[in-house]
């Protein structure tokens, strides 16, 4: 990295995103905070899976409608 900018970006990626995606490889390390919130989130990615195996009208239509959620909330 030459520019300041990208060594800054580089170290914070490194010591900020890669220390929330740690996983232990011992009983002392700490996991980080994006595998304990995987953990619910996965929950959601299986009633989805339930969902489109009930009705794929249904988890196409409640699909759209979060995503079309999110979008308004960030933009609007």
């Amino acid at each position: 990295m030459k520019l300041k900018i990208g060594k800054w970006l580089n170290s914070f990626f490194g010591w900020f995103i890669m220390a929330a995606a740690a996983s232990p490889n011992k009983k002392e390390d700490k996991t980080g905070n994006l595998n304990r919130i995987f953990k619910y989130l996965y929950q959601i990615r299986l009633l989805g899976k339930r969902i489109k195996a009930y009705n794929k009208t249904v988890y196409y239509g409640v699909k759209y409608v979060l995503f079309g959620s999110i979008i308004y909330l960030i933009f609007f």
